[in-house]
């Protein structure tokens, strides 16, 4: 009966393992860039060139305005009316839920204080506003 010994084993490098890998990191980069991306509604935000970045942005919860004044919680269309109820539902989950506000420059100020007046009503006073630097 013959033995195995590592001398009769020809010694070369595997590719296949690590182009799985590479396969498999690349495709989850890609799902997982598709959900963040899916979050963001196309919005051309204001100019506030003193803006600065929080240093604690943490968890936020996205509302987004466009021009037409049409507002988005996340990536889904929803109306002013039902806007608190959705608020306050998300502050029942995470009671210390932060939002960040996002609403395009050419937005009416009535459509962005509609959705403040929302958050006061659900209780949730951490909120923050998009802008630009440019």
């Amino acid at each position: 009966m013959k033995i195995w010994s590592p001398d009769d084993v020809d010694p070369e490098f595997e590719m296949t393992p690590m182009i799985d890998v590479v396969f498999l990191l690349i495709a989850f980069f890609m799902t997982l860039m598709s959900f963040i991306t899916a979050e963001l509604i196309e919005l051309e935000l204001p100019i506030a060139e003193e803006s600065s970045i929080p240093e604690d942005s943490g968890e936020r919860q996205y509302i987004s305005v466009d021009p037409n004044g049409a507002v988005y919680f996340g990536s889904n269309p929803t109306t002013y009316d039902s806007l608190p109820n959705q608020l306050r539902t998300m502050r029942e989950i995470m009671p210390q839920v932060k939002l960040y506000l996002r609403a395009d420059a050419t937005t009416h100020h009535r459509h962005v204080n509609e959705v403040m007046s929302a958050c006061a009503q659900a209780g949730i006073y951490d909120l923050i506003f998009a802008s630009s630097q440019d």
